[in-house]
């Protein structure tokens, strides 16, 4: 095929075999900002086939596959680049041509002054049916991209997700995280080992210290790891809560203009007929005034569910790179104390395993502190919303008896009032639906309150375990810098 000249650097010629990676395994790497592999852990050095020295202080672009489409290429380093995460499905190459597939969550990390110092990715092994579209997909947009450019792939790309039911890709990868994820933790179910477990008959005596110092960090991560997993359980509700958000949004905007609408057309007809008109300018003028309270408070509540929406969108994303994050550094102490402990562990190995851990821990303590934020400022806005909705649903009511005078007096005018008839039996519509979208909401956001205060709780102590570990542990990071 034409793609291999162009995208296959490394000459060697693709195997259509699949490099053993397993579902409960996860594997990371940390590069520079210039895409440099500054360290990994084992499973990354496995699955890739390539010696360590082979990989460490290489470009990480060494494991592309010539499968991949550079147009994702693209996406991942104008995202991260802007200081974002990315998350996305990418298909690597080993040393011998096998390849392996990803889901890879890619996070840029800063330094004191805000400049990216570092990117650390975590990769897992994808097993969810959004996966299922993802070969065939970007199949197409390799063809795409060779025939034309990376910018038209890219559009090719964000076309196709739209057809499949995606706003963007920013909604589609965070979809194939949460589904990733979730599914992982449906296959593995009680799989996962619960606790540190080190057959010390096997542990060299010089390498005790090590392996139950790590030990002891493994027991206290999984114990952490147990909040993490009680906020996971919530994070379909806030990603349910938020698509709801969406759309009620546009429909709140369209209830503004209906109801605008609806009343100039009544001044227009109250002017039409005769000595009726006078009531029905009365209830013109009231539906006119009402029309004007209605619109101030949809601008007002549209702009708090446009607030709300990004917290909660945050929440979900947060939620998720925590669980990840946390269940990485368990797997990779796990991997460290069954590699090392009967083999002679040099000082600037320990050095690289503790400064391993405690870069995991500290992008935790970054997502963990985003999430406590995030929960904090949606609770109010949450708040502030429902109060908004009960307002809005004041004037819906006001409305309604606006309506019901306005049936009464058509009934008086007989032919005269026709007009009026056909304007309130629109209302009548408009009334029923906003009612029915408001109490669907205010259920919602009752719903979402309750469970936000469940998170706020678990995530606050989550929080203070996770200063406390910052506390005991300090001086022991710092020993081996």
């Amino acid at each position: 095929m034409m793609y291999k000249n162009v995208y296959n650097k490394r000459g060697i010629e693709p195997k259509n075999i699949a490099s053993p990676f397993e579902l409960d395994e996860l594997f990371f790497s940390i590069t520079n900002p210039k895409g440099i592999v500054l360290t990994g852990n084992d499973v990354f050095q496995r699955v890739s086939k390539f010696e360590r020295d082979e990989l460490i202080d290489k470009p990480h672009n060494t494991i592309r596959h010539p499968d991949m489409p550079r147009a994702i290429f693209k996406a991942v380093w104008d995202t991260i680049k802007s200081g974002k995460p990315f998350v996305g499905y990418v298909k690597n190459m080993a040393k011998d041509g096998s390849y392996y597939w990803v889901l890879a969550a890619i996070y840029p990390v800063m330094d004191k002054e805000g400049k990216i110092e570092k990117y650390i990715s975590i990769r897992l092994k994808p097993s969810s049916k959004i996966f299922d579209i993802i070969p065939n997909l970007y199949k197409n947009i390799l063809e795409v991209e060779i025939k034309n450019d990376m910018d038209t792939a890219l559009q090719f790309l964000l076309d196709k997700l739209k057809e499949l039911g995606f706003e963007s890709y920013e909604d589609f990868s965070k979809q194939a995280f949460f589904q990733e994820i979730q599914n992982r933790e449906k296959l593995l179910g009680d799989t996962k080992d619960v606790s540190c477990q080190v057959n010390l008959s096997n542990v060299l005596a010089q390498n005790a210290d090590f392996i139950d110092l790590l030990c002891s960090l493994e027991t206290i991560f999984f114990r952490l790891n147990r909040y993490f997993n009680e906020i996971f359980g919530k994070v379909n509700l806030f990603l349910n809560l938020n698509e709801e958000l969406n759309n009620k949004s546009k429909f709140i905007y369209e209830l503004a203009e209906d109801i605008r609408l609806l009343s100039l057309n009544a001044s227009i007809e109250s002017y039409k007929i005769k000595k009726e008109g006078v009531s029905f300018s009365t209830l013109s003028h009231e539906m006119r005034k009402n029309a004007e309270l209605s619109e101030r408070k949809i601008i007002q509540l549209s702009k708090i569910i446009d607030n709300t929406k990004k917290d909660i969108e945050d929440i979900g994303f947060n939620i998720l790179t925590s669980k990840l994050v946390i269940e990485m550094i368990t797997f990779f102490i796990k991997e460290m104390i069954r590699n090392l402990s009967n083999a002679q562990i040099e000082e600037e190995k320990q050095r690289e395993v503790i400064n391993n851990i405690n870069e995991l821990f500290s992008l935790l303590v970054i997502y963990s502190n985003n999430l406590s934020k995030n929960v904090d400022a949606s609770k109010s806005q949450l708040r502030s919303m429902f109060y908004n909705i009960q307002e809005l649903n004041v004037l819906i009511n006001r409305l309604d008896f606006i309506h019901i005078n306005g049936l009464i007096e058509s009934a008086h005018t007989k032919e005269e009032g026709g007009g009026f008839t056909i304007i309130f039996s629109q209302m009548l519509k408009l009334i029923e639906a906003a009612k029915n979208e408001i109490i669907n909401l205010e259920t919602s956001i009752s719903g979402a309150s309750e469970e936000n205060l469940t998170v706020n709780l678990i995530t606050e102590i989550a929080q203070q375990k996770i200063i406390r570990l910052q506390k005991e542990y300090r001086e022991i990071f710092k020993a081996y810098v």
